[in-house]
Formats: C-alpha cells, structure tokens, sequence
C-alpha cells in the first residue's frame, strides 16, 4: 500500500528530526534549531496551505514571531522548548501587541505537547490563541497527515524525501 509506505517515511524523518534537536540541544548544538525553522516555513505551506514569510530574514531574531502568514493573519513560534513558560513569555512581548487580529500558533519542534494544550494561558494583548488548536506538535502533524487523501500525502511525502 503506497498510503501505509508514504506514512512510514515522513513518520521516520519527522521523528528522526525530533531526536536530533533534542539530542543535539542537550549538547548546545544547535544548528538543527535554525535550520529547522526554515524546513517548517515550508513544511507548513505544503501542510496547510499558510503563505508564510520568516521574520528572522527581515529583522534577526524576532522576539515572539518566528513565521508570519499576513494573508491567514497568522504569527508563529517554532521552538524545541515546550513549557507553558516559554508560550506565555512569547505571547507576552510587546511585538504581539501590533498584530491583535492574528492567530499565535506555537509550533513544538522536538517535543509531545499534548499537557500543554490542556492549560489555561496567560494572553495579556488578547492575540486570538485556542491551545486546543493552536499547538502544534510532531504527533498533531503526524495524525493530520494520515488522514490526508492520498495525492495529498505523495505530495508531503515528495516534500519530506527532498529536505529531509
């Protein structure tokens, strides 16, 4: 079955990648971090059909906003680290302020976060953000491409092939 063949890769590479930033994270290494942030403005745009732009290219290191998607009014932040901590921190820096009719979309990289959909945030610029949705981890992504048609999983597993 190409469907069972097309899931096992990008299961294997999504997975793959995951170990790696944590593993190398763990060592300071971190050029996957970076590197990953690029891999996912794509990744994203295939997934979901989001037009994103990174930020970081316009001005280094954003605070807050890794991707933006103006035309889905969509901020987001990719990041290995997954604490409620690290989410309220970003959704409370002065930048979201600017962008009060977007949707903040934390983006978690290298680890599970279904404890932290669960939780109740602190959202002080009132930025649109459900944590039931708005989290995105590996397994999210990974459930939301199994249930694809199949010319749409070729079509991430070609993607997956070529970058990862």
């Amino acid at each position: 079955m190409n469907r069972a063949r097309y899931f096992s890769i990008i299961e294997e590479k999504l997975n793959t990648l995951s170990t790696r930033i944590n593993s190398r994270g763990r060592l300071n290494i971190l050029d996957l971090h970076s590197h990953s942030e690029t891999f996912y403005q794509y990744f994203l745009q295939e997934l979901f059909g989001w037009t994103i732009s990174n930020e970081n290219e316009v001005k280094a290191n954003v605070e807050a906003i890794d991707l933006i998607d103006h035309k889905n009014k969509l901020l987001i932040q990719i990041s290995a680290t997954s604490t409620k901590k690290k989410i309220e921190d970003s959704l409370s820096k002065d930048i979201i302020e600017r962008y009060k009719y977007y949707t903040f979309k934390f983006i978690s990289i290298s680890k599970d976060s279904d404890n932290l959909k669960k939780m109740v945030y602190c959202n002080p610029h009132s930025v649109s953000f459900d944590p039931g949705k708005d989290i995105i981890d590996k397994n999210s992504i990974l459930t939301f491409i199994k249930g694809m048609n199949i010319d749409d999983q070729k079509r991430i597993y070609t993607f997956i092939k070529k970058e990862l």
